[in-house]
């Protein structure tokens, strides 16, 4: 298969890259800087927003002699001045929302329907099975704003006539790349949308989410759900 991807080159996009080119598709990955990704054969890098839908729509077309992409995968997340959950935010109100509201619109244009997205525990229904808690960590701190912009993706999805799949990560792990290894060798834990039995030690590791949101772009699993993952 051939892919779009939005986000590769951050921590859990990375891993994205990898392992599609590791099980031998080839991709488009739309970023703001190329510097940012690695070239490496099979992936085509192309720089722009995807705030811009001219940029998606060009990101398209990108990789000829390839067809345009047969599925995407967005694994956006927004940014903080540093890595504290009480640092100021970075990113415009809305960037997720809009940018996946700007990914499908291009891409149901042009024909293209199947789409994966890294989501996060705590969206949506599963907000009531989140541990006690993670409901203060996340209502206190500027964690918060990825939350909210995370459902409002959930709501901008269910509007359109993608087949999209909400990958609800559990809190993420980034390991090194020797663990990240083994982690994408092992299977994730599904919860389904609710997140039914979430525990406050739950965590997942990014290689880990990264082959499970290729596998259901692959493999078509959990079309039009929400899943949390653990593992």
């Amino acid at each position: 298969m051939h892919f779009l991807l939005v986000g590769a080159s951050g921590r859990t996009g990375q891993h994205v890259v990898s392992e599609l080119l590791s099980q031998g598709h080839t991709a488009v990955a739309l970023v703001r800087t190329a510097s940012s990704l690695l070239p490496r054969p099979g992936l085509t890098i192309t720089t722009g927003s995807p705030l811009s839908k001219p940029d998606i729509l060009t990101a398209l077309h990108a990789a000829p002699p390839l067809p345009a992409p047969t599925a995407a995968i967005i694994t956006l997340n927004t940014v903080r001045e540093s890595d504290s959950p009480f640092a100021a935010q970075v990113s415009p109100l809305r960037f997720l929302a809009d940018s996946c509201a700007n990914v499908c619109e291009v891409l149901e244009q042009a024909g293209i329907h199947r789409l994966v997205v890294m989501s996060t525990a705590g969206v949506g229904d599963s907000w009531a099975n989140l541990p006690w808690l993670s409901k203060v960590f996340l209502s206190w701190t500027n964690v918060r704003y990825a939350l909210e912009d995370h459902g409002l993706v959930d709501e901008e999805v269910r509007r359109t006539g993608m087949e999209w799949t909400l990958v609800r990560a559990a809190r993420l792990r980034f390991e090194g790349r020797e663990k990240a290894e083994v982690e994408r060798a092992e299977a994730v834990r599904t919860l389904g949308s609710e997140g039914k039995g979430m525990s406050m030690t739950d965590s997942v590791g990014v290689a880990g989410v990264a082959s499970f949101s290729v596998k259901c772009a692959d493999e078509g699993l959990f079309v039009r759900s929400a899943v949390v993952v653990v593992n």
